[in-house]
Formats: C-alpha cells, structure tokens, sequence
C-alpha cells in the first residue's frame, strides 16, 4: 500500500461517494441485484468518509432490493500448527491451539487482511454471517440469509458454500481496486474443475471444549490463487461478459459470476499443473484429488 508523508511527492487522487456511485451505474450494477464485493480503498487515493462512503455509494447502486456480499474471512483463527511468520518466537503449539478464541459469527472481526469494508458490512444491524470458523461470508440485503445459511465445515468453498448461493441467483462480481487474486469466486470452479496436482487433504477447525478450544480435521481442497492474474487476464482476452473503469487511481470491474466461473473451469485443466507443489503447513493425509470431488452437487452448468 502506498502511504502519503508530508512532503514526499506522492500525490493521491481525492474519490468522493458520487464518483464512485456514477461508476458503479457506468459498471452496469443496477438495483435489486447481488454481488459479492471485493475492494481495496487506498488503490482509489483518498477516498472521502472512507469505508462508509463506498459501502454508501454500494447500497445506492443496489437498491433497497439488492444484496451486498463481501469474504470475512479469519486466519487469524487457524490452527498455530499453520503459522508461518518467521519472526514468531517458537511457542507451545499445544497451548497456544487450546487458548485459539472459537469463532462467533456476531463478535470475531473480519481479519485486517480482508480491507476496512467487509468489517463495516458485518458491524451493520441487519447483517447476516455464514458459519464458517475460517471463510465465512457476510451479506446484507433481502437475499442475505439465502447466501449464508447453508456453509458447511468441508469443502469450504464448494458448491454448497455460499459461493454456490451466488451462482444460484446469477452474483456480479465486483472488483473495486483489487486484483483477479482476490476473486473468492474463482475458487468454485477449482472444486467444479480436475487440473494435474489437484489435492485434498485434512484441515484442522477450531470448535468450543470443555477445557478450552478443541479441534477437529475436515476433508478440504487445497485452493491455491497463484495463478488467478494469469486466468483473468485470459478471460479478460477473450471477450467475455466484462465491465471495466477507472476511480481515481483504482481499477474497478465488474463480471457475472456463472459466466466467469464456467470459463475458470475449463481454463483450469488445461493451464495450472501442480503436481510438484509442496502441501503448506497444517495440512494431513495430502491426497491427489483429480477425480470428481465426494460433493453432492455442483452449479449446472460448470464444467466437473
């Protein structure tokens, strides 16, 4: 993130509510629709009310109809066994696992890592949060409880996630400064898709015991978004359904969530090979995962 001192020659663009309403009409959002929401306020410059004035300028774009979602997501809630910060002084793995706080869909703040507006969209009253102790999704609309009801432990963000509730009603996606890395949606179509060096493992859950937290291991697919810059650029080649501006100094972007998952997964196959990636910290019985998935149901009309 680029940081403005006083006297430096850094310069930032001043971004007010209206623009970024004006270009949310330009990306084609209209009232009464869902989309999940991905943004990064310093990519804009200064933005002016900060946080409160994109998710403004997103609530008007929208409607009183429409449905806002955004990831808040937790790693800071992940097993310590997953640590990876080398500058952590070596601790009681054990200890330090039984002190992890559970996750409260109502209290855990959204992590930092995530930007300042997913926070504010969970403070909202009215709000709704999916039950995942680590991906959970907050949403906040007349569709709210429709796209977070149902995410359960395993295979995080499958079909059955509230990834697959956006399929369902047919999501925008919208980019607003970041880049395809950050496109949660995109995962979908690596439970949909078999590429070389696809693996599903054991990954440990946080969950409340009687002597402190406890954990339990739940099958999962090992996502990876490497590569999802390439795979959006690609898509962005080819003509697909895309709308695209600029806000002060950030790209915005807006892309329907079927049509963008459906190229994901045919495009996987045939461009990503993993085969010799090493399994990250905290993961168990690493397994290779190039069949169909032990899944009820994925989106018709994604590739699987």
């Amino acid at each position: 993130m680029t940081r403005h001192e006083p006297g430096s020659d850094v310069r930032r663009e001043v971004v007010t509510r209206r623009q970024l309403a004006d270009a949310l009409g330009a990306l084609g959002v209209r009232p009464g629709g869902t989309a999940i929401v991905h943004s990064s306020l310093s990519a804009f410059g200064f933005v002016v009310g900060g946080a409160q004035a994109v998710y403004g300028a997103l609530r008007e774009a929208v409607g009183p109809d429409g449905t806002l979602v955004m990831p808040a997501f937790t790693p800071q809630l992940c097993h310590p066994g997953t640590w990876r910060a080398p500058d952590l002084v070596r601790a009681d793995l054990a200890a330090a696992a039984a002190a992890m706080p559970v996750f409260d869909p109502l209290r855990t703040p959204v992590s930092r890592t995530m930007g300042v507006l997913p926070e504010l969209l969970r403070a909202l009253p009215g709000s709704l949060r999916s039950p995942h102790p680590h991906v959970s999704f907050v949403a906040e609309g007349p569709r709210a409880r429709e796209v977070t009801r149902s995410h359960p432990d395993a295979y995080r963000l499958s079909a059955q996630s509230p990834l697959g509730a956006l399929w369902r009603l047919d999501a925008t996606v919208l980019m607003l400064g970041t880049g395809w890395d950050k496109c949660t949606a995109l995962h979908l179509a690596e439970y949909a898709a078999a590429y070389p060096g696809r693996r599903a493992g054991l990954w440990p859950l946080p969950v409340a015991g009687p002597a402190g937290t406890r954990w339990h291991e739940v099958p999962e697919l090992l996502v990876w978004e490497g590569d999802f810059d390439r795979l959006g650029a690609a898509y962005e080649a080819c003509g697909a359904p895309l709308a695209r501006t600029l806000v002060g100094a950030a790209v915005c972007r807006a892309v329907p969530l079927r049509p963008l998952v459906d190229f994901a997964a045919g495009w996987l196959p045939g461009h990503r090979d993993l085969r010799r990636g090493i399994a990250p910290p905290g993961w168990r019985e690493v397994v290779d995962a190039e069949g169909p998935l032990p899944l009820d149901r994925v989106p018709e009309g994604v590739a699987a």
